[in-house]
Protein backbone atom coordinates (compact mmCIF):
# COMPACT_ATOMS: atom_id res chain seq x y z
CA UNK A 1 0.00 0.00 0.00
CA UNK A 2 2.77 2.41 0.90
CA UNK A 3 4.55 1.54 -2.40
CA UNK A 4 1.49 2.63 -4.37
CA UNK A 5 1.36 6.10 -2.80
CA UNK A 6 4.40 7.53 -4.65
CA UNK A 7 3.01 6.09 -7.84
CA UNK A 8 -0.40 7.62 -7.25
CA UNK A 9 1.25 10.93 -6.39
CA UNK A 10 3.24 10.83 -9.63
CA UNK A 11 0.09 10.08 -11.63
CA UNK A 12 -1.73 12.94 -9.92
CA UNK A 13 1.11 15.35 -10.71
CA UNK A 14 1.16 14.09 -14.31
CA UNK A 15 -2.59 14.66 -14.61
CA UNK A 16 -2.24 18.19 -13.24
CA UNK A 17 0.60 18.84 -15.68
CA UNK A 18 -1.51 17.44 -18.50
CA UNK A 19 -4.41 19.78 -17.67
CA UNK A 20 -2.07 22.79 -17.54
CA UNK A 21 -0.54 21.78 -20.86
CA UNK A 22 -3.95 21.32 -22.48
CA UNK A 23 -5.08 24.75 -21.25
CA UNK A 24 -1.83 26.23 -22.56
CA UNK A 25 -2.11 24.86 -26.09
CA UNK A 26 -5.84 25.60 -26.26
CA UNK A 27 -5.09 29.32 -25.95
CA UNK A 28 -2.70 29.39 -28.92
CA UNK A 29 -4.24 29.98 -32.36
CA UNK A 30 -1.21 30.60 -34.57
CA UNK A 31 -0.14 27.26 -36.05
CA UNK A 32 3.66 27.60 -35.99
CA UNK A 33 3.95 28.77 -32.36
CA UNK A 34 1.37 26.15 -31.41
CA UNK A 35 3.41 23.28 -32.88
CA UNK A 36 6.56 24.44 -31.09
CA UNK A 37 4.62 24.69 -27.84
CA UNK A 38 3.11 21.22 -28.34
CA UNK A 39 6.47 19.47 -28.73
CA UNK A 40 8.00 21.34 -25.79
CA UNK A 41 5.07 20.49 -23.50
CA UNK A 42 5.01 16.87 -24.71
CA UNK A 43 8.66 16.48 -23.71
CA UNK A 44 7.95 18.09 -20.31
CA UNK A 45 4.93 15.85 -19.76
CA UNK A 46 6.89 12.57 -19.87
CA UNK A 47 10.26 14.00 -18.85
CA UNK A 48 11.87 13.53 -22.31
CA UNK A 49 14.99 15.23 -23.68
CA UNK A 50 13.93 16.23 -27.18
CA UNK A 51 11.31 15.78 -29.85
CA UNK A 52 9.74 16.64 -33.17
CA UNK A 53 6.19 17.26 -34.35
CA UNK A 54 5.12 16.89 -37.95
CA UNK A 55 1.99 17.34 -40.04
CA UNK A 56 0.52 15.01 -42.61
CA UNK A 57 0.47 16.16 -46.25
CA UNK A 58 -2.43 14.23 -47.76
CA UNK A 59 -1.67 15.37 -51.30
CA UNK A 60 1.82 13.90 -51.25
CA UNK A 61 1.21 11.22 -48.58
CA UNK A 62 4.19 12.28 -46.45
CA UNK A 63 4.87 13.54 -42.93
CA UNK A 64 6.75 16.85 -42.81
CA UNK A 65 8.57 17.95 -39.64
CA UNK A 66 7.21 21.38 -38.72
CA UNK A 67 8.65 22.02 -35.22
CA UNK A 68 11.55 20.70 -33.10
CA UNK A 69 12.70 20.83 -29.49
CA UNK A 70 16.37 20.43 -28.51
CA UNK A 71 17.21 18.94 -31.91
CA UNK A 72 19.46 19.83 -34.82
CA UNK A 73 17.95 22.45 -37.20
CA UNK A 74 18.56 20.03 -40.08
CA UNK A 75 15.62 17.99 -38.78
CA UNK A 76 13.20 20.83 -39.54
CA UNK A 77 11.42 20.37 -42.87
CA UNK A 78 12.34 16.70 -43.22
CA UNK A 79 9.78 14.66 -45.16
CA UNK A 80 9.08 10.97 -44.56
CA UNK A 81 6.94 8.78 -46.84
CA UNK A 82 5.24 5.60 -45.57
CA UNK A 83 7.63 3.10 -43.97
CA UNK A 84 10.63 5.48 -43.84
CA UNK A 85 11.94 6.40 -40.38
CA UNK A 86 9.90 6.59 -37.21
CA UNK A 87 7.26 8.89 -38.79
CA UNK A 88 6.92 6.58 -41.80
CA UNK A 89 6.42 3.61 -39.46
CA UNK A 90 3.72 5.54 -37.57
CA UNK A 91 1.98 6.31 -40.86
CA UNK A 92 1.72 2.58 -41.54
CA UNK A 93 1.03 1.35 -38.01
CA UNK A 94 -1.38 4.15 -36.98
CA UNK A 95 -0.55 3.35 -33.30
CA UNK A 96 2.19 4.25 -30.78
CA UNK A 97 5.71 2.90 -31.45
CA UNK A 98 8.25 2.48 -28.60
CA UNK A 99 11.88 1.76 -29.52
CA UNK A 100 14.79 1.23 -27.17
CA UNK A 101 17.16 2.23 -29.97
CA UNK A 102 16.34 4.71 -32.76
CA UNK A 103 18.88 3.08 -35.08
CA UNK A 104 16.55 0.12 -35.43
CA UNK A 105 14.31 2.11 -37.82
CA UNK A 106 16.39 5.05 -39.14
CA UNK A 107 19.75 6.30 -40.35
CA UNK A 108 21.41 9.25 -38.58
CA UNK A 109 20.70 12.78 -39.85
CA UNK A 110 23.25 14.87 -37.93
CA UNK A 111 25.77 12.41 -36.48
CA UNK A 112 25.67 8.92 -34.94
CA UNK A 113 24.56 9.62 -31.38
CA UNK A 114 20.79 9.53 -32.05
CA UNK A 115 21.07 5.93 -33.25
CA UNK A 116 21.32 4.90 -29.56
CA UNK A 117 18.52 7.21 -28.40
CA UNK A 118 15.32 5.73 -27.01
CA UNK A 119 12.26 7.01 -28.92
CA UNK A 120 8.50 7.12 -28.56
CA UNK A 121 6.43 7.83 -31.65
CA UNK A 122 2.74 8.63 -31.59
CA UNK A 123 0.32 9.44 -34.44
CA UNK A 124 -1.88 12.52 -34.02
CA UNK A 125 -5.32 11.83 -35.42
CA UNK A 126 -8.85 13.07 -34.89
CA UNK A 127 -12.06 11.31 -35.87
CA UNK A 128 -10.11 8.88 -38.01
CA UNK A 129 -8.27 11.66 -39.89
CA UNK A 130 -4.46 11.58 -39.84
CA UNK A 131 -3.21 14.98 -38.74
CA UNK A 132 0.44 14.49 -37.78
CA UNK A 133 2.87 12.76 -35.45
CA UNK A 134 4.90 13.24 -32.28
CA UNK A 135 8.45 11.89 -32.05
CA UNK A 136 9.89 12.01 -28.50
CA UNK A 137 13.50 11.04 -27.64
CA UNK A 138 15.67 10.14 -24.66
CA UNK A 139 19.24 11.10 -25.53
CA UNK A 140 22.15 8.64 -25.28
CA UNK A 141 25.08 10.28 -23.43
CA UNK A 142 27.60 8.57 -25.75
CA UNK A 143 27.61 6.03 -28.58
CA UNK A 144 26.77 2.60 -27.26
CA UNK A 145 25.62 3.99 -23.89
CA UNK A 146 21.89 3.62 -23.11
CA UNK A 147 19.88 6.75 -22.17
CA UNK A 148 18.95 7.55 -18.60
CA UNK A 149 15.63 5.73 -18.99
CA UNK A 150 13.42 3.94 -21.48
CA UNK A 151 9.89 4.86 -22.48
CA UNK A 152 6.98 2.83 -21.12
CA UNK A 153 3.38 2.10 -22.04
CA UNK A 154 2.37 4.58 -19.33
CA UNK A 155 4.34 7.28 -21.18
CA UNK A 156 2.55 6.34 -24.39
CA UNK A 157 -0.87 6.51 -22.69
CA UNK A 158 -0.15 9.92 -21.16
CA UNK A 159 1.16 11.21 -24.45
CA UNK A 160 -1.89 9.74 -26.21
CA UNK A 161 -4.25 11.81 -24.05
CA UNK A 162 -2.14 14.90 -24.74
CA UNK A 163 -2.07 14.09 -28.49
CA UNK A 164 -5.87 14.00 -28.69
CA UNK A 165 -6.08 17.50 -27.22
CA UNK A 166 -3.19 18.59 -29.46
CA UNK A 167 -5.14 17.32 -32.49
CA UNK A 168 -8.09 19.56 -31.56
CA UNK A 169 -5.75 22.54 -31.05
CA UNK A 170 -4.04 21.90 -34.41
CA UNK A 171 -7.38 21.66 -36.20
CA UNK A 172 -8.55 24.91 -34.58
CA UNK A 173 -5.27 26.61 -35.48
CA UNK A 174 -5.64 25.41 -39.07
CA UNK A 175 -9.17 26.79 -39.19
CA UNK A 176 -7.93 30.05 -37.74
CA UNK A 177 -5.12 30.12 -40.28
CA UNK A 178 -7.64 29.43 -43.05
CA UNK A 179 -9.79 32.32 -41.85
CA UNK A 180 -6.72 34.51 -41.74
CA UNK A 181 -5.93 33.54 -45.33
CA UNK A 182 -9.51 34.23 -46.35
CA UNK A 183 -9.27 37.64 -44.73
CA UNK A 184 -5.98 38.23 -46.53
CA UNK A 185 -7.62 37.12 -49.77
CA UNK A 186 -10.54 39.52 -49.31
CA UNK A 187 -8.10 42.32 -48.53
CA UNK A 188 -6.06 41.42 -51.58
CA UNK A 189 -9.12 41.28 -53.85
CA UNK A 190 -10.25 44.63 -52.45
CA UNK A 191 -6.76 45.98 -53.03
CA UNK A 192 -6.72 44.72 -56.61
CA UNK A 193 -10.17 46.23 -57.14
CA UNK A 194 -8.85 49.56 -55.83
CA UNK A 195 -5.87 49.27 -58.15
CA UNK A 196 -8.26 48.64 -61.05
CA UNK A 197 -10.10 51.89 -60.40
CA UNK A 198 -6.91 53.93 -60.18
CA UNK A 199 -5.66 55.84 -63.20
CA UNK A 200 -2.52 53.72 -63.61
CA UNK A 201 -0.28 52.78 -66.45
CA UNK A 202 -0.22 49.00 -67.07
CA UNK A 203 3.34 48.63 -65.72
CA UNK A 204 2.48 50.41 -62.45
CA UNK A 205 -0.73 48.40 -62.11
CA UNK A 206 1.12 45.07 -62.38
CA UNK A 207 3.85 46.11 -59.93
CA UNK A 208 1.31 47.17 -57.32
CA UNK A 209 -0.56 43.88 -57.78
CA UNK A 210 2.65 41.85 -57.35
CA UNK A 211 3.55 43.77 -54.19
CA UNK A 212 0.05 43.25 -52.80
CA UNK A 213 0.24 39.47 -53.37
CA UNK A 214 3.65 39.33 -51.69
CA UNK A 215 2.57 41.40 -48.71
CA UNK A 216 -0.81 39.73 -48.12
CA UNK A 217 0.21 36.08 -48.56
CA UNK A 218 3.90 36.23 -47.75
CA UNK A 219 5.06 34.30 -50.80
CA UNK A 220 8.86 34.79 -51.03
CA UNK A 221 8.84 35.20 -54.82
CA UNK A 222 6.03 36.73 -56.88
CA UNK A 223 6.11 37.36 -60.64
CA UNK A 224 3.46 38.56 -63.09
CA UNK A 225 4.07 37.99 -66.78
CA UNK A 226 2.10 39.01 -69.86
CA UNK A 227 1.85 37.49 -73.32
CA UNK A 228 3.38 39.85 -75.86
CA UNK A 229 0.73 40.90 -78.47
CA UNK A 230 3.36 40.92 -81.22
CA UNK A 231 5.04 37.77 -79.86
CA UNK A 232 2.22 35.45 -78.74
CA UNK A 233 4.70 32.65 -78.09
CA UNK A 234 6.63 34.66 -75.47
CA UNK A 235 5.78 35.41 -71.84
CA UNK A 236 7.49 38.57 -70.60
CA UNK A 237 7.76 39.09 -66.83
CA UNK A 238 6.52 42.62 -66.21
CA UNK A 239 6.47 42.77 -62.39
CA UNK A 240 8.40 41.10 -59.55
CA UNK A 241 8.09 41.26 -55.78
CA UNK A 242 9.88 39.70 -52.83
CA UNK A 243 13.29 38.04 -52.92
CA UNK A 244 13.20 37.65 -56.67
CA UNK A 245 12.86 41.39 -57.10
CA UNK A 246 15.78 42.00 -54.72
CA UNK A 247 17.95 39.54 -56.64
CA UNK A 248 17.19 41.05 -60.02
CA UNK A 249 17.90 44.55 -58.69
CA UNK A 250 21.30 43.33 -57.50
CA UNK A 251 22.22 41.66 -60.79
CA UNK A 252 20.59 44.30 -62.98
CA UNK A 253 19.75 41.67 -65.60
CA UNK A 254 16.32 40.88 -67.00
CA UNK A 255 17.60 38.48 -69.65
CA UNK A 256 15.94 35.46 -67.99
CA UNK A 257 12.51 37.08 -67.95
CA UNK A 258 11.46 36.34 -71.52
CA UNK A 259 10.10 32.81 -71.36
CA UNK A 260 8.80 30.86 -74.38
CA UNK A 261 5.30 29.57 -73.63
CA UNK A 262 6.53 26.08 -74.48
CA UNK A 263 8.93 26.14 -71.51
CA UNK A 264 8.66 26.07 -67.75
CA UNK A 265 5.83 25.57 -65.32
CA UNK A 266 4.41 28.96 -66.37
CA UNK A 267 4.33 27.73 -69.96
CA UNK A 268 2.34 24.68 -68.85
CA UNK A 269 -0.21 26.94 -67.14
CA UNK A 270 -0.57 28.98 -70.34
CA UNK A 271 -0.95 25.97 -72.63
CA UNK A 272 -3.34 24.11 -70.33
CA UNK A 273 -5.25 27.25 -69.26
CA UNK A 274 -5.36 26.07 -65.64
CA UNK A 275 -3.27 26.44 -62.46
CA UNK A 276 -0.17 24.24 -62.32
CA UNK A 277 1.11 23.43 -58.83
CA UNK A 278 4.47 21.71 -58.26
CA UNK A 279 5.53 21.11 -54.64
CA UNK A 280 8.84 19.43 -55.53
CA UNK A 281 10.47 21.46 -58.28
CA UNK A 282 13.68 19.43 -58.04
CA UNK A 283 11.85 16.44 -59.48
CA UNK A 284 10.06 18.39 -62.25
CA UNK A 285 11.99 18.85 -65.48
CA UNK A 286 9.84 21.86 -66.43
CA UNK A 287 11.20 23.99 -63.57
CA UNK A 288 13.35 26.95 -64.66
CA UNK A 289 15.58 28.24 -61.89
CA UNK A 290 15.54 32.02 -61.50
CA UNK A 291 17.76 34.33 -59.42
CA UNK A 292 16.62 34.21 -55.80
CA UNK A 293 18.11 34.66 -52.35
CA UNK A 294 16.02 31.72 -51.02
CA UNK A 295 15.92 28.07 -51.94
CA UNK A 296 12.75 27.25 -53.85
CA UNK A 297 11.00 23.91 -53.41
CA UNK A 298 7.50 24.74 -54.72
CA UNK A 299 6.05 26.74 -57.62
CA UNK A 300 2.46 27.69 -58.46
CA UNK A 301 1.54 29.23 -61.81
CA UNK A 302 -2.00 30.57 -62.38
CA UNK A 303 -3.03 31.80 -65.85
CA UNK A 304 -4.69 35.21 -66.22
CA UNK A 305 -7.72 34.40 -68.35
CA UNK A 306 -10.27 36.67 -70.02
CA UNK A 307 -13.06 35.04 -72.02
CA UNK A 308 -10.90 31.98 -72.56
CA UNK A 309 -7.94 34.03 -73.78
CA UNK A 310 -4.67 33.89 -71.83
CA UNK A 311 -3.34 37.37 -71.06
CA UNK A 312 -0.51 36.27 -68.80
CA UNK A 313 0.44 34.37 -65.65
CA UNK A 314 0.68 34.99 -61.90
CA UNK A 315 3.60 32.88 -60.66
CA UNK A 316 4.62 32.38 -57.02
CA UNK A 317 7.48 30.37 -55.52
CA UNK A 318 8.09 29.21 -51.95
CA UNK A 319 10.25 27.04 -49.76
CA UNK A 320 7.03 25.44 -48.43
CA UNK A 321 4.40 23.34 -50.17
CA UNK A 322 1.35 25.02 -51.68
CA UNK A 323 -2.21 23.91 -50.97
CA UNK A 324 -5.37 24.01 -53.06
CA UNK A 325 -6.37 27.15 -51.15
CA UNK A 326 -3.34 28.93 -52.63
CA UNK A 327 -4.44 28.06 -56.15
CA UNK A 328 -8.05 29.12 -55.48
CA UNK A 329 -6.94 32.42 -53.95
CA UNK A 330 -4.62 33.24 -56.85
CA UNK A 331 -7.31 32.30 -59.38
CA UNK A 332 -9.59 34.94 -57.83
CA UNK A 333 -6.76 37.46 -57.97
CA UNK A 334 -5.96 36.48 -61.58
CA UNK A 335 -9.60 37.05 -62.57
CA UNK A 336 -9.44 40.54 -61.06
CA UNK A 337 -6.14 41.18 -62.78
CA UNK A 338 -7.54 40.09 -66.14
CA UNK A 339 -10.17 42.82 -65.94
CA UNK A 340 -7.64 45.37 -64.71
CA UNK A 341 -5.17 44.53 -67.50
CA UNK A 342 -7.88 44.65 -70.15
CA UNK A 343 -9.18 47.97 -68.79
CA UNK A 344 -5.65 49.38 -68.85
CA UNK A 345 -5.22 48.25 -72.45
CA UNK A 346 -8.61 49.64 -73.44
CA UNK A 347 -7.73 52.92 -71.73
CA UNK A 348 -4.48 53.04 -73.66
CA UNK A 349 -6.35 52.32 -76.89
CA UNK A 350 -8.91 54.98 -76.03
CA UNK A 351 -6.10 57.47 -75.51
CA UNK A 352 -4.64 56.59 -78.89
CA UNK A 353 -8.09 56.84 -80.50
CA UNK A 354 -8.66 60.20 -78.83
CA UNK A 355 -5.40 61.47 -80.32
CA UNK A 356 -6.45 60.20 -83.76
CA UNK A 357 -9.89 61.80 -83.45
CA UNK A 358 -8.29 65.06 -82.37
CA UNK A 359 -6.07 64.98 -85.44
CA UNK A 360 -9.12 64.36 -87.62
CA UNK A 361 -10.95 67.21 -85.91
CA UNK A 362 -8.05 69.56 -86.52
CA UNK A 363 -8.00 68.44 -90.14
CA UNK A 364 -11.72 69.27 -90.42
CA UNK A 365 -11.12 72.63 -88.78
CA UNK A 366 -8.39 73.41 -91.28
CA UNK A 367 -10.68 72.40 -94.10
CA UNK A 368 -13.78 74.13 -92.74
CA UNK A 369 -12.17 77.41 -91.75
CA UNK A 370 -8.60 78.14 -92.77
CA UNK A 371 -8.71 76.38 -96.15
CA UNK A 372 -11.96 78.09 -97.09
CA UNK A 373 -10.61 81.46 -96.01
CA UNK A 374 -7.44 80.92 -98.01
CA UNK A 375 -9.63 80.00 -100.99
CA UNK A 376 -11.47 83.31 -100.56
CA UNK A 377 -8.13 85.13 -100.29
CA UNK A 378 -7.05 83.47 -103.53
CA UNK A 379 -10.21 84.58 -105.32
CA UNK A 380 -9.77 88.15 -104.10
CA UNK A 381 -6.09 88.19 -105.02
CA UNK A 382 -6.85 86.93 -108.56
CA UNK A 383 -9.47 89.63 -109.10
CA UNK A 384 -7.52 92.47 -107.49
CA UNK A 385 -5.35 93.53 -110.47
CA UNK A 386 -8.08 93.72 -113.16
CA UNK A 387 -10.52 95.43 -110.77
CA UNK A 388 -7.84 97.98 -109.73
CA UNK A 389 -7.09 98.78 -113.33
CA UNK A 390 -10.78 99.35 -113.98
CA UNK A 391 -11.68 101.13 -110.72
CA UNK A 392 -9.01 102.10 -108.19
CA UNK A 393 -11.60 102.79 -105.49
CA UNK A 394 -13.15 99.34 -105.87
CA UNK A 395 -9.65 97.84 -106.01
CA UNK A 396 -8.76 99.52 -102.71
CA UNK A 397 -11.97 98.17 -101.13
CA UNK A 398 -11.09 94.67 -102.27
CA UNK A 399 -7.57 95.05 -100.91
CA UNK A 400 -9.05 95.93 -97.51
CA UNK A 401 -11.30 92.86 -97.67
CA UNK A 402 -8.28 90.79 -98.61
CA UNK A 403 -6.45 92.10 -95.54
CA UNK A 404 -9.41 91.36 -93.24
CA UNK A 405 -9.77 87.87 -94.64
CA UNK A 406 -6.07 87.11 -94.25
CA UNK A 407 -6.15 88.34 -90.66
CA UNK A 408 -9.16 86.12 -89.94
CA UNK A 409 -7.34 83.13 -91.46
CA UNK A 410 -4.27 83.90 -89.35
CA UNK A 411 -6.42 84.09 -86.20
CA UNK A 412 -8.00 80.72 -86.96
CA UNK A 413 -4.59 79.18 -87.63
CA UNK A 414 -3.23 80.54 -84.35
CA UNK A 415 -6.23 79.11 -82.51
CA UNK A 416 -5.64 75.69 -84.02
CA UNK A 417 -1.96 75.83 -83.10
CA UNK A 418 -2.91 76.77 -79.55
CA UNK A 419 -4.96 73.57 -79.32
CA UNK A 420 -1.79 71.60 -79.96
CA UNK A 421 -0.47 72.93 -76.63
CA UNK A 422 -2.66 71.23 -73.97
CA UNK A 423 -1.14 73.20 -71.10
CA UNK A 424 -2.44 76.42 -72.64
CA UNK A 425 -5.86 75.09 -73.59
CA UNK A 426 -9.15 76.32 -72.22
CA UNK A 427 -10.00 73.88 -69.36
CA UNK A 428 -13.65 73.95 -70.45
CA UNK A 429 -12.90 72.97 -74.01
CA UNK A 430 -13.29 76.39 -75.63
CA UNK A 431 -10.81 78.14 -77.88
CA UNK A 432 -11.31 81.72 -76.81
CA UNK A 433 -13.73 84.42 -77.90
CA UNK A 434 -11.66 85.35 -80.96
CA UNK A 435 -12.48 82.14 -82.85
CA UNK A 436 -15.75 80.96 -84.38
CA UNK A 437 -16.24 78.39 -81.62
CA UNK A 438 -15.90 81.15 -79.03
CA UNK A 439 -18.37 83.34 -80.92
CA UNK A 440 -20.76 80.40 -81.27
CA UNK A 441 -20.72 79.74 -77.52
CA UNK A 442 -21.29 83.41 -76.77
CA UNK A 443 -23.72 84.59 -79.47
CA UNK A 444 -25.31 81.42 -80.87
CA UNK A 445 -25.55 79.93 -84.34
CA UNK A 446 -27.61 82.57 -86.15
CA UNK A 447 -25.43 85.52 -85.10
CA UNK A 448 -22.25 83.58 -85.89
CA UNK A 449 -23.54 82.67 -89.37
CA UNK A 450 -24.50 86.31 -90.05
CA UNK A 451 -21.01 87.40 -89.02
CA UNK A 452 -19.44 84.81 -91.28
CA UNK A 453 -21.60 85.80 -94.26
CA UNK A 454 -20.68 89.44 -93.75
CA UNK A 455 -16.92 88.80 -93.85
CA UNK A 456 -16.71 85.87 -96.27
CA UNK A 457 -15.66 86.24 -99.88
CA UNK A 458 -18.76 84.98 -101.71
CA UNK A 459 -18.05 86.43 -105.14
CA UNK A 460 -21.19 87.28 -107.13
CA UNK A 461 -23.40 84.98 -105.01
CA UNK A 462 -26.14 86.72 -103.05
CA UNK A 463 -26.96 84.91 -99.82
CA UNK A 464 -30.26 85.05 -97.91
CA UNK A 465 -30.45 83.71 -94.34
CA UNK A 466 -33.87 82.75 -92.99
CA UNK A 467 -33.94 81.68 -89.32
CA UNK A 468 -37.44 82.82 -88.28
CA UNK A 469 -38.55 79.25 -87.52
CA UNK A 470 -35.40 78.31 -85.60
CA UNK A 471 -34.90 78.21 -81.83
CA UNK A 472 -31.41 78.04 -80.28
CA UNK A 473 -30.04 74.55 -79.58
CA UNK A 474 -27.12 73.14 -77.65
CA UNK A 475 -23.59 74.24 -78.48
CA UNK A 476 -22.75 70.70 -79.67
CA UNK A 477 -25.64 70.64 -82.13
CA UNK A 478 -25.08 74.20 -83.36
CA UNK A 479 -21.38 73.45 -83.87
CA UNK A 480 -22.33 70.67 -86.29
CA UNK A 481 -24.85 72.90 -88.09
CA UNK A 482 -22.28 75.68 -88.45
CA UNK A 483 -19.66 73.35 -89.91
CA UNK A 484 -22.14 71.90 -92.40
CA UNK A 485 -23.28 75.41 -93.39
CA UNK A 486 -19.73 76.62 -94.03
CA UNK A 487 -18.88 73.53 -96.04
CA UNK A 488 -22.00 73.89 -98.16
CA UNK A 489 -21.37 77.62 -98.74
CA UNK A 490 -17.77 76.91 -99.66
CA UNK A 491 -18.84 74.29 -102.22
CA UNK A 492 -21.38 76.66 -103.78
CA UNK A 493 -18.88 79.52 -104.09
CA UNK A 494 -16.15 77.24 -105.42
CA UNK A 495 -18.12 75.10 -107.85
CA UNK A 496 -21.72 76.22 -108.45
CA UNK A 497 -21.30 79.69 -110.01
CA UNK A 498 -24.63 80.54 -108.41
CA UNK A 499 -26.22 83.95 -108.36
CA UNK A 500 -28.53 83.31 -105.41
CA UNK A 501 -28.29 81.07 -102.36
CA UNK A 502 -30.85 80.60 -99.60
CA UNK A 503 -29.88 79.23 -96.17
CA UNK A 504 -32.90 78.31 -94.05
CA UNK A 505 -32.82 77.17 -90.41
CA UNK A 506 -35.82 75.47 -88.77
CA UNK A 507 -36.45 73.49 -85.61
CA UNK A 508 -39.28 71.70 -83.77
CA UNK A 509 -39.48 69.47 -80.73
CA UNK A 510 -37.61 66.61 -82.39
CA UNK A 511 -35.33 67.89 -85.15
CA UNK A 512 -33.24 70.82 -86.27
CA UNK A 513 -33.16 71.30 -90.05
CA UNK A 514 -30.88 73.36 -92.25
CA UNK A 515 -31.49 73.71 -95.98
CA UNK A 516 -29.03 75.30 -98.43
CA UNK A 517 -30.48 75.90 -101.91
CA UNK A 518 -28.72 77.52 -104.88
CA UNK A 519 -29.50 78.27 -108.54
CA UNK A 520 -26.06 77.24 -109.80
CA UNK A 521 -24.98 74.76 -112.44
CA UNK A 522 -25.80 71.73 -110.28
CA UNK A 523 -24.27 68.25 -110.42
CA UNK A 524 -25.10 64.55 -110.53
CA UNK A 525 -26.32 63.84 -106.97
CA UNK A 526 -26.40 60.06 -107.56
CA UNK A 527 -22.74 60.01 -108.59
CA UNK A 528 -21.69 62.03 -105.55
CA UNK A 529 -23.63 59.77 -103.20
CA UNK A 530 -22.17 56.64 -104.80
CA UNK A 531 -18.56 57.77 -104.59
CA UNK A 532 -17.89 60.27 -101.80
CA UNK A 533 -14.11 60.09 -102.36
CA UNK A 534 -14.54 62.47 -105.32
CA UNK A 535 -16.31 64.99 -103.07
CA UNK A 536 -14.52 65.42 -99.76
CA UNK A 537 -16.81 68.35 -98.92
CA UNK A 538 -19.95 66.18 -99.00
CA UNK A 539 -18.09 63.43 -97.14
CA UNK A 540 -17.24 65.95 -94.42
CA UNK A 541 -20.87 67.05 -94.13
CA UNK A 542 -22.07 63.44 -93.87
CA UNK A 543 -19.46 62.75 -91.20
CA UNK A 544 -20.52 65.80 -89.21
CA UNK A 545 -24.21 64.88 -89.35
CA UNK A 546 -23.58 61.25 -88.46
CA UNK A 547 -21.60 62.32 -85.37
CA UNK A 548 -24.89 63.43 -83.73
CA UNK A 549 -27.12 60.78 -85.30
CA UNK A 550 -28.32 62.94 -88.18
CA UNK A 551 -28.27 62.68 -91.97
CA UNK A 552 -27.61 64.71 -95.12
CA UNK A 553 -30.05 64.68 -98.06
CA UNK A 554 -28.97 65.97 -101.47
CA UNK A 555 -31.17 66.95 -104.42
CA UNK A 556 -29.32 68.14 -107.52
CA UNK A 557 -29.12 67.74 -111.26
CA UNK A 558 -26.80 69.25 -113.89
CA UNK A 559 -27.98 72.74 -114.87
CA UNK A 560 -30.75 72.84 -112.26
CA UNK A 561 -28.99 73.94 -109.08
CA UNK A 562 -28.73 71.97 -105.85
CA UNK A 563 -30.45 71.53 -102.51
CA UNK A 564 -28.64 70.18 -99.43
CA UNK A 565 -30.68 69.41 -96.31
CA UNK A 566 -29.19 68.52 -92.90
CA UNK A 567 -31.60 66.85 -90.45
CA UNK A 568 -30.29 66.45 -86.89
CA UNK A 569 -32.23 64.88 -84.00
CA UNK A 570 -32.40 67.26 -81.08
CA UNK A 571 -32.50 64.52 -78.42
CA UNK A 572 -29.14 63.11 -79.67
CA UNK A 573 -27.43 66.48 -79.73
CA UNK A 574 -28.61 67.40 -76.22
Amino acid sequence: MQAQRPRLGALHRQRESLMRFVESISAELALRPLLTQIIRLACDLIDADKGTVGLFDSRRNVFRTEAIWNMAPSELGAEMPPGVGLAGQLMVAREPVILERYGDVAQPIGGGRQLDDAVLGLPIDLDGEMIGFLGIGMASPAPGVPPRRRFTDADARALGVFARHAAIAIRNARRYEMEQRRTALFELVAGIAHIMTADLRPAELLQRAADAIHEQFGYPNVAIGLIEPLEPDVLVIRALSGRQKEAIEQTGSWSLYRIPVQDGITGAAIREKRPVMVNDVASDSRYIRTPSLDEVTAELAVPILLAGRVLGVVNVESAESFAEDDAIALEIVADQLAIAIENARLYDQAQRLAILEERQRLARELHDSVTQQIFGITLLAESLDPVWRRDAKEGEARAQRLLRLSRAALAEMRALLAELRPADADPYGGRGEGTWTGRLRKAGLVATLRGYLTGAELGPTMVQLDADSYTPQTVALETVLYRIAREALHNVVKHARARRLELRLESDDDFARMTISDDGRGFDAAAVSADATHSPGFASMNEQAASVGGEIRIEAAPGRGARVEAILPIRTGA
